[in-house]
């Protein structure tokens, strides 16, 4: 079983290698870190930088994914936010973790997060798997994951089944795929439109759901379609692509 397929449920390739940013304010850890994803396969760490500096002085032009290191009590929504506007994917390995900060997280635009004693090894695939356009996260915390999907998930419109029908039959199918984990590519094949189709209809979901980002509008996708009666498929550990 393959390292992707252990941790996120499905193989995900990457044809280019993919562009990485370490983000650490300890010069030990963002050291190691860099120097081991270094020698991985399909990723090309372009350089390191203490993520308390400025973003402005972050490398960010050729960069794909930002790898960034948390402490406990980092507060490090806002910095998500700049670098999501900014099209870089975030993959945040923590310690620390709570349900709220994982929502925070996620909200921000976080793609992946991660404990921090995770493998190196499992870091470099949730990378490509980040890269190529999914969302993971570590199985560790799955659990608050399910507990956030159960109890507080996202702010729903009253009467949840009636979601589904503001919606046309193709903003749910790509709905539905995004909920059983397919990146915007694999929708896009399957449904044998282009990318760009896929997220047009994303765009158009999330504005007649009145999500805040695509996380939110899988999750209000599931809760209406179960509300309708309708079984989901729902695996925590990729059941949120973004791309």
């Amino acid at each position: 079983m393959s390292l992707e397929r252990d941790l996120f449920g499905a193989e995900h390739a990457q044809d280019a290698p993919a562009r990485v940013l370490v983000a650490d304010h300890d010069p030990i850890s963002r050291h190691v870190l860099t120097r081991v994803l270094d020698t991985s396969a399909h990723l090309d760490v372009v350089g390191s930088v203490n993520q308390q500096q400025p973003l402005r002085q972050w490398p960010l032009d050729r960069v794909d994914v930002a790898v960034l290191a948390v402490a406990p009590r980092d507060d490090a929504a806002g910095l998500i936010r700049q670098l999501d506007l900014r099209k870089v994917r975030v993959l945040v390995v923590g310690t620390g973790w709570t349900q709220r900060r994982l929502d925070a997280f996620f909200a921000a635009g976080a793609a992946g997060c991660l404990v921090k004693n995770i493998k190196v090894a499992k870091v470099a695939a949730a990378i490509r798997a980040v890269a190529s356009g999914h969302t993971v996260l570590s199985p560790e915390l799955r659990a608050l994951y399910a507990r956030r999907t159960a109890t507080a998930p996202v702010a729903a419109p009253a009467g949840a089944k009636n979601l589904l029908h503001t919606l046309t039959s193709r903003e749910q199918e790509v709905l539905r795929n995004l909920a059983e984990g397919m990146s915007t590519a694999e929708t896009a094949v399957r449904l044998r439109v282009s990318p760009a189709t896929v997220k047009s209809h994303v765009s158009h979901a999330l504005t007649k759901l009145g999500a805040r980002n695509r996380l939110e509008a899988v999750l209000l996708f599931q809760q209406s379609w179960s509300a309708e009666g309708e079984a989901v498929a729902a695996a925590p550990h990729h059941a949120a692509e973004v791309a």
